[in-house]
């Protein structure tokens, strides 16, 4: 298979929209996924429950596959799926949550397959590996292990935000061309307006602050650690010699640094 590079993908994901656009009669506020991947590659979806655990967030074959396959249920019994290249399957979980981030990124990330798999169809061969399952991650983790995985996720968050929606809501909402600290507790008005990004673009604030700090448009990333700048400085070298000098009932006294 292609090793490709976050260059390879954005490259990838610019004539694909592009392609999109042209097949839109109507202004994109965000990308659609159900008529993103019914337009670029013929795909549609059908819900269901993928696994017991809700692992699986979904499943789809390429074009040339036709083949069926069988899921074991909690109850003993067993589901099929059939698969053939149009079509892929979504954990009926997403849609039930009401995680319309999550259900979106997910949706878009089974055309982002079919994609790559009709731009290199001998390196993403039918044969080797028919169907592929997506799992419940959104982020690309290090170091990579799974290069298809991978480099779906990353042409998925390209495609979901391209660049030109990220600047007009940027603007829009007054944030400029850079959020300076993304933090829900110490910079909530700016948060608010990231979170109201999010909804419009119609992804999960976890993919608006990948795709956003990926671009360097954040200036510090306290997403995931609103607390981080938080800094609790009690150094044992401090408590001896507090108990040294002032005696074993004393003090010592913690900074609080922000």
């Amino acid at each position: 298979m292609p090793i490709l590079s976050r260059k390879d993908l954005e490259r990838i994901s610019r004539r694909v929209l592009f392609r999109y656009l042209t097949l839109s009669d109507r202004k994109m506020d965000r990308i659609d996924p159900v008529d993103f991947a019914e337009k670029i590659c013929g795909l549609h979806f059908a819900f269901a429950d993928m696994s017991i655990t809700g692992s699986i967030l979904g499943l789809t074959s390429y074009s040339d596959v036709d083949l069926t396959i069988s899921v074991p249920r909690g109850n003993g019994s067993v589901q099929e799926f059939h698969l053939n290249g149009n079509i892929a399957y979504v954990d009926q979980n997403l849609a039930n949550a009401g995680s319309v981030g999550r259900l979106n990124f997910t949706l878009v990330h089974e055309a982002a397959h079919q994609i790559l798999g009709m731009l290199y169809p001998e390196e993403y061969n039918p044969s080797a590996q028919p169907f592929i399952c997506r799992l419940a991650d959104e982020r690309c983790t290090y170091p990579i292990t799974d290069w298809v995985e991978w480099q779906t996720n990353v042409l998925t968050a390209y495609l979901l935000l391209p660049r030109e929606l990220i600047d007009r809501y940027m603007d829009e909402l007054g944030l400029g061309r850079q959020i300076k600290l993304l933090n829900k507790v110490f910079a909530p008005k700016e948060y608010a307006l990231f979170s109201e990004m999010a909804k419009r673009l119609g992804v999960s604030k976890t993919a608006l602050s990948i795709r956003l700090d990926n671009l360097g448009m954040i200036g510090r990333n306290d997403f995931s650690d609103p607390y981080a700048p938080i800094h609790i400085g009690c150094s044992a070298s401090t408590l001896n010699s507090s108990s040294t000098t002032h005696g074993a009932g004393s003090r010592a006294v913690c900074r609080i640094s922000r």
